[in-house]
């Protein structure tokens, strides 16, 4: 008996199918190459205040560390994308002259850590450095305000889900490193840092800061994240006629100094 020849449906159906499997493949294994962009390190690796923390899988991380001026809070900042540690030292000293503490650390593979960048990497990287914080300089979570820009957000939100800090500011932030750029979010797996998801568990104080222009992470992101949260005090501040890249020093200063400056006593 002759077969009959696969209709054209099935043959395009078959067609999809492999080509969805192959995405599928290439978005849980690639996507980790293609969100993290780690740049020649910006600083030396004998700063001054510079410390090695080392994380769960053992990667050696270095970290700016400031100690705080006694009753002032301490900043654990996880900075952008395309930079490291040595590209906000500006801003680091902007809290120091409020005497407030800093650790600003480095992700696996950025500056002079170890390690290779990833969504889990990041994640044990800044438990570490909360550890460094309440375990080997003794400072309570009442007194860390836990900052993140744009992909330093991911970590930051990961974090207050785990922890109690005295508030969560996010700069620049995503609702998913997938919905940055596309529906990919809702038909491929692999998708990293599921900010919006998890900030709807989060009731920190949140202060989100968004350039009004920021075409590679839009403000609605911002917006977006701010609505979902259920925290009883939270602010967005949408910075006009600014992009991704354009936040000043006192875009970003003000509106945190205001914020925690009105935090009721923790």
């Amino acid at each position: 008996m002759e077969k009959r020849p696969k209709s054209f449906g099935f043959r395009l159906f078959r067609f999809l199918l492999i080509a969805y499997a192959g995405l599928c493949i290439f978005s849980c294994t690639m996507a980790d190459r293609m969100i993290f962009m780690p740049q020649r390190p910006a600083y030396a690796p004998t700063a001054p205040n510079l410390v090695t923390i080392e994380d769960e899988a053992g990667e050696r991380l270095k970290a700016f560390y400031f100690p705080p001026a006694s009753g002032k809070p301490t900043v654990l900042y996880s900075h952008g994308n395309a930079e490291d540690i040595g590209t906000s030292i500006d801003l680091y000293q902007q809290w120091r002259r409020d005497g407030w503490g800093v650790l600003a650390y480095d992700y696996p593979g950025y500056g002079h850590s170890t390690g290779s960048p990833s969504e889990s990497s990041t994640e044990l990287a800044i438990a570490a450095a909360w550890n460094f914080l309440t375990l080997n300089e003794s400072i309570p979570e009442k007194d860390i305000i836990v900052i993140g820009r744009s992909i330093g957000s991911g970590p930051s939100v990961w974090l207050a889900q785990h922890h109690h800090p005295r508030a969560l500011i996010l700069i620049s932030p995503f609702t998913s490193t997938f919905a940055v750029r596309s529906p990919a979010q809702y038909i491929l797996p692999g998708n990293r840092f599921p900010n919006l998801k998890r900030l709807r568990k989060i009731d920190t104080p949140l202060l989100i800061i968004h350039g009004e222009q920021d075409t590679l992470i839009p403000a609605t992101h911002g917006r977006t994240l701010h609505q979902a949260s259920p925290a009883t005090t939270k602010r967005f501040v949408g910075i006009p006629d600014t992009g991704h890249n354009d936040l000043g020093l006192i875009d970003i200063i003000a509106p945190i100094r205001s914020f925690i400056k009105e935090l009721p006593e923790p």
